[in-house]
């Protein structure tokens, strides 16, 4: 097996106080495979590509594409071999489409000579590739969260790369648009003998179409393989701290993964509501399940993974359509169910403008005197899609006198606690 990346005792952190992201990952990514890497939030996961990327340096250890240091290379050259699609497709400034897939051309135009007919034939095959060239000519901002992640796979298949670095693509689609956009992702990867890289959240999309699994907790790889190598009982339990049963089918031999619902649990009369989303809150609502707390969950968009256990739990939720703003009705349910809890946690998920008045919501008088537990505070400023713009809400919920700022042990040993003087 020909292996076109390779990681060697990798090592980074953002902030020496912090301390380390990754810790001494040696990895390596054959060539025309396609690769998921999975995990907790904070595992590391977009770190990871980021470094692999160029994006971030790495402190120590290396990170070799084609046998070549990729700090090495030239980021021009780098463009040519390399593309990334990232999780936030939104443009500062609205563009046609034909100018944004025309803009993966940037490696191969010069400040001379400029876009060629060549460039534009390309770009044109690609955009009839995914599907997007009968809307060349609409405003990019105007489309929807599908048609968007097609046209940014597109401009990134007119870099004519031969690896294609994906982080969470499908985390803000609704179901239909997902397996449209990890199909279509499979298809480039056979087609094109791309290498593929994906981080992933949802385990069964990541064994559907992987051919290797590479799964990471706290920075470092904690297991990989297969599909069916990686992804069993022991290993999700040991990654994810959740029970699950996992059956393999024999026609295509690929895992599908069932959370597990215990139903003789002995319960305490404490409620918690869990502020989260995209796979943050499932380790906290799995484990305060199983420990008898009364849990509840918003807003969450339909079909990810918290969304997924907290209806293989029957918990009370707030619920929404993906990759949409957070509807009245919705943030209503959210409202009420916070207002039930005896506390809330605000877990470390991603803050963009869909769900930003999550944030909001918390600022409401009603909720004046509830206790609020944040999470991932030293992650915020990465965690913030929105320009800033929750910045603004954050600080005031970090203000107020029943806010805390914890780690996950001290919340669950406060709310322990809680529950045992209420049995």
């Amino acid at each position: 097996m020909i292996n076109q990346i390779t990681l060697k005792e990798l090592s980074f952190g953002y902030d020496d106080s912090l301390g380390l992201v990754l810790k001494n990952i040696s990895l390596d990514f054959p060539k025309s495979g396609f690769t998921s890497i999975v995990g907790p939030n904070g595992s590391g996961k977009s770190t990871l590509l980021k470094l692999i990327s160029g994006v971030l340096k790495s402190r120590q250890g290396s990170i070799q594409i084609n046998g070549i240091d990729n700090m090495a290379i030239h980021k021009k050259e780098a463009a040519k071999i390399m593309s990334v699609v990232p999780q936030n497709t939104a443009l500062e400034f609205d563009y046609k489409v034909m100018d944004v897939v025309l803009m993966g051309r940037y490696p191969y135009i010069s400040r001379l000579r400029g876009e060629t007919p060549k460039d534009r034939e390309i770009a044109i095959e690609n955009m009839k590739y995914t599907n997007t060239y009968h809307f060349r000519e609409r405003s990019f901002n105007q489309l929807s969260g599908g048609e968007r992640q097609r046209v940014i796979l597109a401009q990134a298949l007119t870099q004519q790369p031969k690896i294609l670095l994906l982080d969470e693509p499908i985390s803000h689609l609704d179901l239909q648009h997902q397996i449209e956009i990890m199909s279509l992702i499979k298809k480039l990867s056979i087609d094109q003998q791309l290498t593929v890289i994906a981080v992933l959240h949802d385990l069964n999309i990541a064994a559907a179409y992987s051919d290797y699994i590479v799964m990471m907790k706290d920075g470092e790889i904690n297991s990989q393989g297969t599909p069916v190598e990686a992804l069993n009982v022991q290993n999700i339990k040991n990654v994810f701290n959740i029970d699950v049963e996992v059956e393999v089918s024999v026609y295509t031999n690929k895992p599908y993964i069932y959370a597990i619902t215990r139903n003789e649990i002995k319960k305490n009369h404490v409620k918690v509501h869990v502020i989260c989303g995209g796979g943050s809150g499932s380790e906290i609502i799995s484990n305060l399940y199983n420990t008898g707390f009364q849990v509840s969950a918003g807003v969450l968009s339909i079909g990810d993974l918290d969304w997924k256990i907290s209806k293989d739990l029957d918990l009370k939720l707030a619920e929404d359509i993906p990759f949409t703003r957070i509807s009245e009705d919705a943030y209503e349910a959210n409202k009420r169910l916070a207002e039930a809890a005896d506390f809330i946690v605000l877990t470390d998920l991603y803050i963009g403008k869909a769900n930003l008045c999550n944030l909001r919501m918390l600022l409401e008088n009603e909720l004046e005197n509830k206790t609020i537990f944040i999470l991932g505070d030293e992650t915020f400023e990465q965690r913030d899609i929105t320009e800033g713009a929750a910045t603004g809400f954050y600080n005031r919920i970090k203000s107020k006198k029943n806010t805390r700022i914890v780690s996950r042990d001290e919340m669950y040993s406060i709310l322990n606690k809680a529950g045992a003087s209420n049995e």
